[in-house]
């Protein structure tokens, strides 16, 4: 089901965002950010997510895979300038996390996205739950 574009969280609810110079690479030959860039955008925020909010798993023999990615375009994203790429948590799985996502211009919402990801055991290559330390940190990053 669609939600409309009013009743979506503003910039301010993330508990993550980071900001990205829009490249002229970005750009299809309509001269607007490219679909593909744009899932990249989404790529970024959550690879940054993981990395700055200390839940990279490193070392351990586990690792993170997408499984589910929705994008819902609001408007064209121009060059040049910034996107703002906000991420929250919206549920936590056995094994998965399930996030709200969006791209932001000047604190206004261009894209929607949500997406899935489960956490991998990168030897057996089949998903593994998360452990109770992860679940705590989760617990502070989830969308309220």
């Amino acid at each position: 089901m669609r939600v409309p574009l009013s009743e979506r969280p503003a910039l301010d609810v993330y508990p993550f965002v980071t900001v990205h110079p829009i490249r002229y690479g970005d750009l299809d030959p309509n001269n607007h950010v490219n679909n593909a860039a744009v899932a990249t955008y989404l790529e970024i925020g959550r690879t940054e997510f993981f990395d700055k909010e200390g839940v990279r798993l490193t070392g351990e023999g586990r690792g993170i895979s997408l499984v589910h990615l929705e994008i819902e375009y609001h408007r064209e994203i121009l060059y040049p300038g910034f996107v703002q790429i906000a991420i929250g948590i919206r549920r936590v799985g056995a094994s998965s996390l399930t996030f709200d996502q969006a791209v932001f211009v000047g604190g206004e919402r261009f894209v929607s996205g949500s997406s899935t990801t489960a956490q991998i055991d990168l030897k057996l290559r089949r998903s593994t739950p998360w452990n109770d330390v992860q679940r705590a940190k989760f617990a502070t990053l989830l969308m309220k």
